[in-house]
């Protein structure tokens, strides 16, 4: 038998392909990341947590300001994380780190069921939550994805990164369902258990990538010669900027609707069409990105945001207010495709996860001071319009600095 005659061997869990199964396996991944974002951290403790703020007021009687603090410790946790995920993926790879976060993870959310009335415990639990999921944020993921793809890097990532908006999208609606069925306690154990399902997900159909000896996947810049070039700065300057405009307008887009008399039947819909309108912005930017500039292609994501807080300012109607969340879903679901896809394009693959998890943690710093700023801006002067007519001011700022960027140094022709 020659070898053109010998059946194909069947590539294992984990294992590398080569030749033609390599793009397949890319795909592979990439869809795996897709439900494995679906049902991370950054859908299960963000988009759920607002639904357990009315029955935990109500069984503990602590404040909804106390309550909401939890939310910002979540988000100081996450920003101090990012760099030590990015590090251990360059480390060891994602993989790795998915299957073991993954049981943590879900039993951490799952351990919520026996919350005693303790504010401090509440705290202490928002504070660990995050860091048993460390191998879950999306840098894991994203890595992955990156290392099988060069002209079809931006599709791919989009793909991925779409993960997140389904979960946006379902995991409200899950969690809603969960709590009004059996109660706020036994809703942390069905959320618990939907995050096992990257487990099985990770371990059968995730494939750590290699470089061919035609590629260029680890080669790059470390992150000590990365933070010496001035496009280092600028994205962290932009996803600091992106952090402060995303973060507003997810947490305060229901009370701005409210304020400006939207009844909150209808307010407490709006938000699907973000969501909706993230899913769609998560694959059509990865589609963009394969085609024109991320400068460009982000720059005009911006001016969809401008208009976006602008609606917002102005008091939203309930047509408006659609309009607006679908703008800000766009640019939203726009922003992690993005820096998925500038960090091994401006600095390669070397420091990938590195690079990422500090940007993360810039968003997380803007995602943190939003939260704040946002709600005494409305203390201070009884509305959300100043603090919406500063996010315009921040959007152009934004777009400015997507501007300055300059081209591609490790464009997809080198690989």
């Amino acid at each position: 038998m020659t070898t053109m005659d010998k059946p194909a061997r069947p590539i294992r869990a984990g294992e590398a392909p080569s030749g033609t199964d390599r793009e397949s396996t890319g795909w592979r991944t990439a869809i795996a990341s897709l439900l494995g974002l679906t049902v991370g951290p950054s859908v299960l403790t963000v988009m759920s947590f607002g639904a357990f703020i009315a029955p935990l007021h109500r069984e503990f009687g602590w404040g909804v300001s106390d309550i909401g603090l939890a939310a910002s410790l979540l988000s100081v946790t996450v920003m101090i994380i990012s760099p030590v995920q990015g590090y251990l993926v360059d480390r060891y790879g994602g993989r790795r780190l998915i299957l073991m976060s993954s049981p943590v993870f879900g039993l951490s959310l799952m351990a919520m069921y026996f919350l005693p009335g303790n504010l401090s415990v509440f705290y202490l639990a928002w504070a660990l939550i995050p860091v048993c999921g460390l191998g879950l944020w999306p840098v894991s993921y994203l890595r992955l994805t990156a290392g099988w793809f060069e002209r079809k890097l931006g599709f791919a990532l989009g793909v991925a990164n779409s993960g997140i908006g389904v979960g946006t999208v379902l995991v409200p609606v899950l969690t809603a369902w969960l709590i009004g069925a059996f109660g706020w306690r036994a809703a942390f154990v069905g959320l618990g258990a939907v995050a096992l399902l990257a487990f099985p997900v990770a371990f059968f159909f995730i494939t750590e990538p290699t470089p061919r000896k035609t590629d260029v996947q680890t080669g790059g810049d470390t992150l000590k010669i990365s933070a010496r070039r001035r496009p280092f700065w600028l994205i962290l300057g932009a996803f600091l900027l992106l952090g402060l405009v995303g973060s507003s307008i997810t947490v305060y887009q229901i009370p701005l609707l409210l304020d400006a008399g939207v009844p909150e039947g209808i307010a407490n819909l709006v938000p699907v069409a973000l969501g909706l309108a993230l899913i769609v912005a998560r694959v059509a930017t990865g589609w963009l990105l394969d085609r024109f500039s991320a400068s460009v292609v982000m720059s005009f994501n911006l001016a969809g945001g401008l208009v976006s807080v602008l609606l917002f300012a102005a008091g939203p109607n309930v047509v408006t207010g659609l309009i607006a969340a679908a703008l800000a879903g766009l640019l939203i679901g726009s922003e992690f495709d993005v820096l998925s896809y500038l960090v091994p394009r401006h600095f390669g693959r070397a420091a990938y996860g590195k690079i990422y998890g500090i940007a993360f943690s810039a968003f997380q710093v803007g995602g943190a001071v939003a939260s704040s700023a946002v709600s005494a801006s409305r203390d201070s002067y009884g509305s959300y319009t100043p603090a919406m007519l500063t996010l315009a001011v921040v959007c152009v700022i934004c777009a400015g600095l997507f501007m300055c960027l300059g081209p591609y140094r490790y464009d997809a022709v080198h690989g």
